[in-house]
């Protein structure tokens, strides 16, 4: 008799531990997940990680695709309609090339190393400057490699928390950069995907929404945004530019 009472509890005791384990995965089920304890550069880290990687990106050895936008003025005449060609390799050093067609002029930026300058219609360009090319090329360069371009020594990165952005909730890091005033603010779902960011410049604050994404060989990357100009509450007060990025090819 006494056997069988053992054996009877022992089944008893086997029988709570089941139900405990099953009532402990269905609460952790039901219970939001608890939001990783994130630091600017751990949240940077784990976006580059969603987006590709970082180390795949500085292995790429080359990268072209089409960039078209157009710029509007305040009251929604177009400033600039452009399409360039990108064409980037960083097998032999670091060469860059873009190119557009406007008002039926050929329009070439070379980056070779050091060497930047710019030809019009097979002629060289001597009224343009190279910090000026340089500038341009930084801007291009710069946005078409986000995330991975906001891991710089000269960056200092915070996580803000989370906050609502485009009516969805998101994982906020805010960026700045030595030498400049800009504060960048990147918004990220709390899956990790990039919504957009908002920057505040000297003279005006900038909203860029990213409106599509699209993955090329094992990246995430913006296809559709716009950038709106707002207030220092984030309200547009009209469009400066939209962008669509086509033609990816990485190698």
């Amino acid at each position: 008799m006494a056997e069988k009472n053992k054996s009877d509890i022992l089944v008893y005791l086997i029988g709570i531990a089941i139900i405990g384990f099953i009532a402990f995965k269905i609460i952790g089920y039901i219970l939001p997940d608890e939001e990783p304890n994130y630091t600017g550069t751990s949240l940077l880290q784990a976006v580059m990680d969603k987006s590709g990687g970082e180390d795949a990106w500085n292995t790429i050895e080359k990268m072209s695709y089409k960039k078209s936008f157009q710029l509007y003025r305040e009251d929604g005449s177009i400033e600039i309609n452009r399409k360039e060609n990108h064409i980037y390799d960083f097998v032999n050093g670091v060469n860059r090339e873009v190119t557009w067609v406007q008002k039926d002029t050929l329009y070439e930026i070379h980056r070779s190393d050091s060497a930047i300058y710019q030809i019009k219609n097979g002629v060289s360009d001597t009224l343009v400057t190279s910090n000026q090319l340089q500038s341009k090329l930084n801007a291009a360069t710069f946005v078409v490699g986000l995330p991975y371009t906001l891991d710089d020594p000269s960056a200092t990165l915070t996580y803000e928390g989370i906050t609502e952005f485009q009516k969805e909730p998101c994982h906020v890091l805010k960026v700045t950069f030595k030498g400049s005033e800009d504060i960048w603010r990147h918004y990220y779902t709390k899956d990790l995907s990039w919504k957009g960011y908002w920057v505040h410049t000297s003279d005006h604050y900038s909203l860029i929404i990213n409106e599509e994404m699209i993955e090329v060989g094992g990246f995430t990357l913006s296809r559709k945004r716009k950038s709106y100009r707002t207030d220092a509450q984030q309200n547009p007060t009209y469009l400066r530019a939209s962008y669509l990025y086509e033609d990816y090819v990485i190698e």
